[in-house]
């Protein structure tokens, strides 16, 4: 696993190399972000390699030389690309060069350091880790409440009710005297019809009488709901009420609704 990691960051280190050589000779001086990725996958890769290859009691060395020649490999070209940049104006400013030595120089650091570090620290720490043998622990279970015991309740006896006899006793006959009430007989309220509601138009006057130059009884502010109860027998005029108050209104300045045609005629009061 470890040489396939490294082979394939080679492959990705020479993708690389192949498109920094192609920009440079246009004088490219920006790295895109296809550069980056290779770049990172061609340092990343044999990186993993190395460590996966050296995470044994003897590492392998197929990863390992495999590494360090890709290493080398990518920095020689790097080398190369940094030579012809110089003819640029920018010289090694944003130098794809200098980047492709850096990382191949990362890799054959990888090649030395890594192997040591894992066989002088890693495996050493790894081997003193003692294993759990978790089917040797016994587990006791443990009751998750307080344990109650049941008690036997003593039945409660009934115990019979005297029945109490009451006697009658003997009491005078009572003589029924009439009386004649005179009540008075309630004369009948005029009730008036079901209202209808009705909008106003503009302020209107509510007048006593259904006539022009009639008492005012209460002006009734623009767009609001009043309920009538009649109207004359020409329609001009409507019988209503608002606020607790009574009288007509002249039919122009109402919106009436479908139910006020069911209305009665109302005689005003003369």
């Amino acid at each position: 696993m470890g040489l396939i990691l490294v082979l394939a960051g080679a492959l990705f280190a020479l993708f690389f190399v192949l498109i920094a050589i192609v920009r440079t000779l246009r004088h490219s001086t920006k790295i895109t972000f296809w550069e980056l990725l290779l770049a990172f996958l061609a340092a990343l890769l044999p990186l993993a390699g190395i460590v996966d290859g050296s995470m044994t009691d003897t590492p392998a060395p197929l990863p390992l030389r495999a590494g360090l020649l890709t290493g080398a490999v990518l920095g020689v070209l790097g080398m190369l690309i940094a030579v012809l940049e110089l003819r640029r104006e920018q010289k090694l400013k944003q130098s794809r060069g200098i980047f492709a030595i850096g990382i191949g120089l990362l890799i054959v650091l990888a090649t030395f350091t890594v192997p040591i570090t894992s066989q002088q620290i890693l495996l050493p720490a790894l081997a003193t880790v003692t294993p759990i043998n978790l089917a040797a622990i016994e587990r006791t279970p443990t009751p998750l409440g307080p344990t109650f015991t049941a008690t036997a309740v003593p039945s409660a006896t009934l115990t019979p009710t005297p029945t109490i006899t009451r006697t009658p006793r003997p009491t005078g006959t009572a003589t029924a005297t009439l009386y004649v009430f005179v009540t008075s007989t309630a004369l009948p309220t005029a009730t008036l019809p079901s209202p209808c509601l009705a909008l106003t138009k503009f302020n209107v006057n509510l007048r006593a009488k259904p006539e022009p130059d009639a008492p005012i009884e209460v002006t009734i502010p623009f767009d609001n709901t009043i309920s009538l109860y009649g109207h004359s027998e020409d329609s001009v005029w409507w019988y209503g009420e608002y606020q607790g108050k009574s009288g007509w209104l002249k039919a122009e300045f109402l919106t009436l609704t479908a139910s006020c045609d069911t209305l009665p005629v109302k005689q005003s009061a003369s």
